[in-house]
């Protein structure tokens, strides 16, 4: 086939009544049992479709063979692929040759891949089943279910396509492969297309004005308004009044921009910005700054993302809009540590919060034009290449056929051939998996820079609506429901992923919320933000400033908060465990070199996912977990009855006491044992001279997890082990339990005092021989640890 032929695409099929495939049987085809017995239904009904190549674009059609779990990969599996060339053979199917059309169409475009010169594409594809994205969870289906009927959300057909290239008339292919997803659906106000499974998605314009972005942004709000009085009750007052404004706040009116000091007890809406400062000098209010500003600031003197916020704002009919280094004096500390304190108000009153999530620097905007990538396989490859030997010859395939993470703009592109509105693009799939865990965020640093930013976290939770302006569209997330422009998340509820925390579980939080779910939660969080990223490290405590304020409205009178921990659930809390094993798992996670929090906080470490996106972050919470709970084992936690907290304190460095400390002490009882990790050890002082002394190869299982890969060299050669409790674990096709002990590893000072350097685990299983060697025998001794 001749290049010129390759890429033509049919003016027209031969008998538009082809296209208008039979209605679909009411009960579909097992998906598992024998291929004999789906004969038979199919025999029965005497109904099925016409084409085995396509299937009539009839998902109920399409077989899902058993999975075989021992050898299942990633993505592959269940996937009934259709090559390109069985297409354009069967020629005498009106569906296949809609999909050959589509998909040279696309190709064809020159926006997606490029065809060297005497090349032709090759491509297989498969139709992907969205009824339920792979979830088991009744209630989410349900949601699901009534959100797409209320919003008419998108409807379209998923496919997953892998293309290449190779020379006119030869077998192999060259070059790279490409893999990504499309979809194929018809524009709003379109007549329904002829076949049942394309359904209509919202069209993402590709370079929207100002304009057509508030009047997206203003149908939002008014739908948020008049269905979800939970989205209000922050901001409204108690007589149904606007917002509290902050101290101080931007006035766009009468065509200027000045920096003005509110009155007491001011309200009227207003608009937060969450953006990300990026390595550029931003323009910034400071003492010296301050007066000129309150005179007014030239439009040309701002960066271009709060040109564009604030173009957003004016064509919202909005007045006042706060930008973090306007609004606050920069280098001016007690003013910084008075209004960081403030956080948790600001973004929770705001009217509205803009969050230039596409933009990495203060100089970069967010009204531009829209794009996306083509690969899909960066996830599957590094998960791959964690799990599989190097030496492997399929993870050298592996290697060989990564798709490139390319930009590619964000069309719609009509197929041609037929008589209706069917359209097709790259699928958007950033911009949705973005918004429902911070635990991947970081695989979405490309087209969401602002998401993997520790600041932003909490201004996402507190904000009680927020308008992302990603990459490939605008997302809305509010207290109750997400949307985006292509509507495959309208009504989305805003429960997140069940690994990391939500939106909807810190929403829910009430003087009325179980204290265990409390902790839970507040524990997953810090999972979370351990791997986002600061410019500076001493920021980390800071960064949640917002939401431990909003969590000490819940938890018991004057619970104390220390230094990330709180002290309800104090020796629960100190079983974190940072996850960093060599210096190849994660060279970031050293000691503070200023020492800022002490050795039993988290906040000790220096976290963040660097270039790193499937790096190990804190790992914390097991019990309150819905994934957890839905795909492996229940969890309970029992502290030993001899633990005891007898005291507890943090130096904070400031008036914030949810901010910076620099330094603190615990002082705890428990059962104390010394573990010699290399010999000859360091001989202990006569005050533990009775603490029963082992050596590590005595423990079947015992797993001794540093904070950092140093921390067994300083040891002396002596650990001391400190029992603090056991985690009682059951699943759902196993009636036995299953026992971990868990407790601190400390270092001995010169001092006499302790230091934290990691967290020990041991199973406590039939098969251990050595089990409860010293957690029931030793004694009970009372250390300081700093």
């Amino acid at each position: 086939m001749s290049k010129e032929e390759h890429r033509k695409t049919p003016s027209h099929f031969e008998d538009s009544s082809e296209l208008r495939t039979q209605d679909a049987p009411s009960t579909s085809f097992p998906r598992s049992g024998s291929e004999e017995e789906a004969q038979r239904m199919h025999t029965q009904r005497n109904q099925g479709p016409k084409c085995h190549t396509c299937f009539d674009l009839d998902q109920r059609y399409i077989p899902q063979p058993d999975r075989d779990e021992e050898t299942w990969s990633y993505r592959e599996a269940d996937r009934p692929w259709i090559s390109s060339s069985d297409l354009q053979k069967d020629r005498s199917c009106a569906s296949c040759r809609f999909l050959k059309s589509a998909f040279d169409t696309l190709l064809n475009s020159g926006d997606i891949i490029n065809i060297p010169l005497g090349s032709e594409i090759v491509y297989d594809i498969a139709i992907l089943d969205r009824s339920n994205n792979g979830s088991t969870d009744g209630e989410f289906l349900k949601r699901k279910k009534e959100a797409q009927e209320k919003y008419e959300s998108s409807q379209s057909l998923m496919i997953e396509m892998k293309c290449s290239t190779r020379q006119i008339g030869a077998e192999e292919e060259e070059g790279t492969r490409e893999d990504f997803r499309v979809e194929i659906y018809t524009p709003p106000g379109a007549p329904p297309a002829p076949w049942k499974a394309i359904g209509t998605a919202g069209e993402v314009p590709t370079n929207p004005t100002a304009e057509e972005y508030a009047k997206t942004i203003q149908h939002w709000l008014a739908d948020c308004d008049e269905n979800h009085p939970i989205c209000q009750t922050e901001w409204k007052g108690p007589n149904g009044d606007k917002e509290l404004l902050p101290r101080r706040v931007l006035d766009l009116s009468a065509g200027q921009i000045c920096l003005i000091e509110t009155s007491p007890g001011q309200r009227e809406h207003y608009v937060a910005l969450s953006h990300c400062w990026g390595k550029k000098p931003l323009l910034e209010t400071t003492r010296e700054t301050i007066a000129d500003h309150m005179r007014g600031i030239p439009f040309d003197h701002l960066p271009k993302t709060f040109q564009d916020a604030i173009t957003i704002t004016r064509c919202l009919g909005l007045r006042y809009i706060w930008i973090d280094s306007l609004c606050i004096i920069q280098h001016d500390r007690a003013d910084w540590e008075q209004q960081s304190a403030l956080m948790a108000d600001i973004y929770g009153r705001c009217y509205l919060n803009i969050a230039t999530t596409r933009a990495g620097g203060g100089h970069e905007g967010c009204i531009s034009a829209r794009w996306t990538t083509t690969d899909i396989l960066q996830w599957a490859y590094r998960f791959g290449a964690r799990v599989r030997n190097p030496d492997d010859e399929e993870s050298s395939n592996i290697q060989k056929v990564t798709s490139r993470i390319r930009k590619c703009p964000l069309k719609s592109y009509k197929i041609p051939g037929i008589e209706h509105d069917i359209r097709i693009r790259l699928a958007i799939t950033s911009s949705h998996e973005a918004m429902q865990t911070p635990r991947w965020i970081p695989m979405h640093a490309t087209s969401a820079p602002l998401l993997p930013r520790g600041w932003v976290y909490q201004e996402r939770f507190l904000s009680a609506r927020t308008v992302h302006f990603h990459a490939n569209e605008m997302v809305w997330a509010c207290n109750a429901s997400q949307r985006c422009e292509c509507k495959e998340l309208d009504g989305t509820p805003v429960d997140g992923d069940g690994w990391s925390a939500s939106k909807d579980r810190v929403v829910k939080l009430s003087l009325n919320s179980n204290l265990k779910s409390i902790y839970g939660l507040w524990r997953t969080i810090v999972e979370d933000v351990s791997l986002l990223e600061l410019t500076y490290e001493s920021d980390r405590l800071p960064s949640l400033t917002g939401l431990a304020t909003r969590f000490a409205k819940y938890l018991p009178k004057n619970e104390r908060y220390l230094a990330g921990l709180w002290e309800g659930d104090l020796a629960r809390d100190l079983l974190w465990e940072s996850g960093c094993v060599t210096e190849e798992d994660g060279p970031h996670r050293k000691r503070d070199e200023n020492g800022s929090a002490p050795s039993w906080s988290w906040a000790c470490l220096v976290w963040g996912g660097g270039s790193r996106p499937l790096s190990n972050g804190l790992e914390w919470e097991y019990e309150t977990k819905p994934r957890l709970v839905e795909w492996a084992g229940v969890k309970t936690y029992k502290q030993d009855p001899r633990v005891k907290v007898i005291s507890a304190s943090v130096e904070i460095d400031g008036e914030n006491k949810y901010g910076v400390v620099k330094g603190g002490c615990i002082v705890i009882e428990g059962p104390l044992c010394a573990v010699v990790v290399k010999n000859p050890p360091r001989p202990p002082p006569s005050s533990l001279a009775n603490v029963t002394t082992v050596e590590e190869e005595s423990f079947d299982s015992l797993l001794l997890n540093y904070d950092t890969p140093t921390s067994a060299a300083s040891s002396g050669g002596i650990v001391y082990c400190l029992f603090i409790g056991s985690f009682d674990e059951r699943f759902a096709h196993d009636s036995d339990a299953h026992i971990t002990h868990q407790g601190l590893i400390l270092r001995l000072l010169s001092d006499g005092n302790f230091e934290r350097i990691g967290r020990w685990t041991q199973q406590i299983e039939e098969w251990v021989e050595t089990k409860d060697i010293w957690t029931k025998e030793s004694r009970v001794h009372r250390v300081s640890i700093v």
